[in-house]
């Protein structure tokens, strides 16, 4: 049995050799990559290559079961450190820099605008940040840049300004977390003037000030009065019947799967007049049924049809809503128009299974089964639709009416949707 002093050393080594090993990873997923362009290249010229490149890049996205667009960054920050900064790149290759200190100083280099600046970081980063944690390497690193490209600051705010966004992050129990890559002298302005409206609240207001600045900021982007919800929502919602009809409070789903919404939200949103919500009623099996049209391309029932179904593209990987993807056959048409024959793709991945680089059947309505350039076999299962248990009362569904479609159209008979 190791002694403390053992257990300590083991530790360290462990750490050391993991952080080796992504070193490696990294360098291998690169060298993979420059094959497949130099092949493509060979081949077809650049753009053969350029699309050699993409194909690698899903086949790696599919074996790792990340994100294309995380595996991208993998690769392109690989090539950065293998080709601008060598120390580094040895040091982490060794265990000397663990992976959450190189990618800091990988994302301080890119923030650099001249090349000499980079290699200078390459010369001080190893001995400096060996000794500090992640978040003082961090604290480090900003100083550094700031001090060594001082003349620079306009450039490098220019630089990040063009990248500023708004991202969403579900946190489950039905909130999200809605963030802003904004000029911090906007961010400030935006914060003191909640605060300053939080502040001006009635006395017997007993929320909290951060609960009050969250409440404004939503009212006044939603131009919400009166309690109401503010803009014509839209929103693709899957809710089991039994929740709908007040038997139980099983949560539903938005339609890309990014998150489940309570039932006590569903009802609120039902029961308000500007709101509209597409809403797909699901028996306590969650199946739905497959609908065949003639001709090539999908009606908007359809599509709909499958946004409720699949929620993203129906690439393993890829989280893209199925409402901004391809309606795509997964046997070339003229085979079937149908639920069972189509699915959402994104558009990278439907140009690389046209091109022949992926190929794709659907031995079962939602199942979808891969094949990649080397012959690797990944499957992407429908996540279950919401069901709830609760007591199953008969019920006359041809009494019952949902309008599922907008209310332009008519509203469609519940029993029309149901399998039999």
């Amino acid at each position: 049995m190791l002694d403390d002093r053992d257990t300590i050393d083991q530790i360290v080594v462990r750490r050391q050799a993991l952080a080796s090993l992504e070193a490696a990873e990294a360098e291998e997923m690169l060298n993979y990559v420059d094959r497949a362009r130099d092949a493509g290249e060979r081949d077809g010229g650049e753009a053969r290559g350029r699309r050699r490149v993409d194909s690698a890049v899903h086949e790696l996205s599919l074996a790792m079961t990340l994100p294309v667009p995380t595996i991208e960054r993998h690769v392109a920050r690989a090539r950065r450190l293998r080709s601008t900064m060598p120390q580094v790149w040895q040091a982490w290759h060794d265990g000397q820099l663990g992976t959450t200190h190189v990618h800091a100083i990988d994302r301080a280099a890119t923030r650099l605008v001249h090349p000499e600046s980079v290699a200078r970081l390459d010369d001080v980063a190893v001995d400096h940040a060996g000794r500090l944690t992640p978040g003082q390497v961090t604290r480090w690193l900003d100083r550094w840049v700031e001090r060594t490209e001082s003349g620079e600051s306009l450039r490098r705010h220019q630089i990040a300004h063009r990248d500023r966004k708004v991202a969403l992050k579900p946190l489950g129990d039905g909130m999200t977390r809605l963030s802003a890559d904004l000029a911090s002298s906007d961010a400030a302005a935006i914060m003191q003037s909640l605060s300053k409206a939080a502040h001006g609240l009635p006395a017997d207001d007993d929320r909290t000030i951060d609960q009050a600045r969250t409440d404004l900021l939503v009212d006044t982007l939603l131009d919400r009065r009166e309690g109401g919800l503010g803009f014509r929502a839209i929103i693709g919602i899957t809710v089991p019947l039994s929740s709908l009809m007040g038997f139980s409070d099983a949560p539903g789903e938005l339609s890309d799967r990014s998150a489940t919404i309570p039932a006590h939200i569903i009802s609120a949103a039902m029961a308000d007049e500007t709101s509209l919500l597409y809403r797909l009623v699901t028996d306590d099996i969650g199946n739905l049924l497959t609908v065949t049209w003639l001709g090539r391309f999908a009606p908007a029932r359809l599509e709909q049809v499958l946004e409720f179904r699949d929620g993203t593209s129906v690439f393993p990987t890829s989280s893209v809503p199925a409402r901004l993807c391809d309606t795509d056959h997964s046997a070339p048409w003229p085979a079937d128009t149908s639920a069972a024959n189509t699915g959402p793709l994104n558009r990278r991945a439907h140009n690389l299974k046209t091109e022949g680089q992926l190929t794709l059947r659907q031995p079962s309505p939602g199942v979808f089964e891969w094949t990649t350039r080397t012959g690797h076999t990944y499957s992407r299962f429908p996540d279950p639709l919401p069901i709830a248990d609760w007591d199953r009362t008969p019920i006359d569904f041809d009494d019952l009416l949902i309008d599922w479609w907008p209310l332009d159209e008519e509203p469609v008979c519940l029993s029309d949707y149901l399998p039999a």
